[in-house]
C-alpha cells in the first residue's frame, strides 16, 4: 500500500533532469520520501543529489526506509541495493568536497558558512547482511565497510590542514566487519578519522582471523561511547589474549555485548 504521496514522490524521482530542476523548489519536509522512493526504484543519481542537499542535520537510513504511512515496504529488513549505498557514500563525499571548497573561497569562521552545511550524521546502522551467499546485487557488511574506508582516505587526502582545523565535519554511523584483507584501509581511515572532517564511528564491530595485535590495534582507535558490541570469531587469541582484550573491554561505557 502506498499513498498519493509516496506516488508522486514515484514520479518526481523517476527522470533525473527533471529532478534537478525541481528540487530547489521542494519542501524539505518531503526529502525522506523521496529519498525511500529514489532507494526503492534505485535511482542512484537522485540519491546523490538528496545526500548532497539534505536539509535536515541527521540522514538515518532506520528512519527513512523503514515502514511507514506513506509506503508499507520495510526496506531497512532487506538486503541493501549495492548501487543505492554507492550513490549515497558518493554523495557523502561530494558533499564534503563541496563544503571544503566553501570554506576555502569564504571565511571559515563565519556562521554563513556553517549553515549552507546542515547534515551532520549519516547513520547506516541496522542495514541487512549478504550472508553467505553472494548477491551482485547487494552490498553486504564488509564491502560497506572497505567503501566507507576508502572514502575516509580519500577526504583526507583532499583535506589540508587549515580545513580540517574548522568545526566542519560529517560523522558517519555504521556496523563494521574487518577480516585480515580489509585491516589496513580500515586502520588508515579510523586514524583519518580523528583528524578530518568525514568520521566514521562503529557501533557493531565484527572481526575475523585477526592477530591479537591488529584486534588491539583496531578497538584503541573505536570511540569508547558509540560501540555497543564486540564480536570475535575464529581469532586465535588463546587465554592470555583474551584477557588482554577485555583488559580493553572496560572502555566501552555503552557496550552491552562481547
Amino acid at each position: 500500500m502506498q499513498s498519493l504521496v509516496f506516488l508522486c514522490a514515484q514520479k518526481v524521482v523517476s527522470d533525473h533532469t527533471s529532478f534537478q530542476k525541481a528540487l530547489k523548489f521542494i519542501p524539505r519536509e518531503l526529502y525522506p520520501v523521496l529519498f525511500k522512493a529514489a532507494f526503492l526504484n534505485q535511482k542512484t543519481l537522485v540519491l546523490h543529489d538528496l545526500v548532497w542537499r539534505w536539509p535536515f542535520q541527521v540522514l538515518n537510513f532506520l528512519q527513512v526506509l523503514r515502514k511507514c504511512r506513506h509506503c508499507e515496504r520495510d526496506l531497512i529488513r532487506e538486503k541493501p541495493n549495492k548501487l543505492c549505498l554507492q550513490a549515497v557514500i558518493m554523495g557523502v563525499m561530494g558533499y564534503l568536497n563541496k563544503a571544503l571548497g566553501d570554506m576555502a573561497d569564504f571565511n571559515p569562521s563565519s556562521p554563513s558558512c556553517f549553515r549552507k552545511h546542515r547534515l551532520r550524521v549519516v547513520d547506516l546502522t541496522g542495514l541487512q547482511d549478504d550472508g553467505v551467499g553472494q548477491d551482485t546485487e547487494t552490498m553486504g557488511q564488509w564491502s560497506r565497510t572497505v567503501a566507507l574506508a576508502k572514502a575516509c582516505v580519500e577526504i583526507s587526502k583532499l583535506s589540508c590542514e587549515a580545513t580540517s582545523a574548522t568545526k566542519l565535519y560529517l560523522e558517519v554511523r555504521a556496523d563494521l566487519f574487518v577480516n585480515s584483507s580489509s585491516y589496513i584501509v580500515l586502520k588508515d581511515a579510523l586514524q583519518a578519522s580523528s583528524r578530518f572532517p568525514l568520521r566514521l564511528k562503529c557501533r557493531d564491530f565484527r572481526a575475523e582471523e585477526l592477530s591479537i595485535k591488529s584486534t588491539l590495534g583496531l578497538l584503541e582507535l573505536l570511540d569508547s561511547g558509540v560501540l555497543r558490541r564486540i564480536d570475535l570469531r575464529y581469532n586465535n587469541l588463546q587465554l592470555s589474549g583474551l584477557n588482554i582484550v577485555l583488559s580493553y573491554v572496560i572502555r566501552f561505557t555503552n557496550l552491552v555485548s562481547l
